[in-house]
């Protein structure tokens, strides 16, 4: 066995040097001189990334703190800090408030502590793990429960 890994190590070694750095890539690295006061740089993300602001709807049973758990193509799915239970589904496009849902609870088909939430939007499915029950509680989006694992 030890034999085995010796080789393996050889092999790996002797790759990395047919397919390693060349010199003209040690030439063109970049170099920064910590010790040097740069000037500060105001990066605007629309200069180097697509970037899309969606306003969330706000009304009396739509007030949410804004922690975005998942996105997706048709909704964006949004929870609170406080441990209320809450899951508030949006429209991606429009942010419309569509559904809040509330599985909060001590039973089988209950969470107790919403951890993380992925949006399964092929299968229209909420994965919510609950670091309590050490489960994965899936529901679909009106909230009816599905299974657990």
């Amino acid at each position: 066995m030890k034999r085995k890994i010796t080789i393996l190590a050889i092999i790996l070694y002797v790759t990395a040097g047919f397919f390693g750095c060349t010199q003209s890539d040690i030439n063109n690295l970049i170099t920064v001189d910590v010790s040097k006061s740069y000037p500060k740089k105001e990066l605007i993300l629309q200069d180097f990334m697509n970037v899309e602001y969606i306003p969330l709807e706000t009304n009396n049973e739509f007030v949410t703190q804004g922690v975005v758990m998942d996105m997706g193509d048709e909704y964006i799915i949004v929870k609170n800090w406080t441990k209320e239970g809450d899951i508030y589904l949006f429209d991606s496009k429009t942010g419309n408030a569509l559904r809040k849902i509330n599985k909060m609870g001590k039973g089988p088909k209950e969470y107790s502590h919403l951890t993380d939430i992925v949006l399964d939007e092929q299968n229209n499915e909420l994965f919510v793990n609950c670091l309590i029950s050490k489960k994965i509680l899936v529901y679909d989006l009106s909230g009816n429960f599905k299974r657990s694992f």
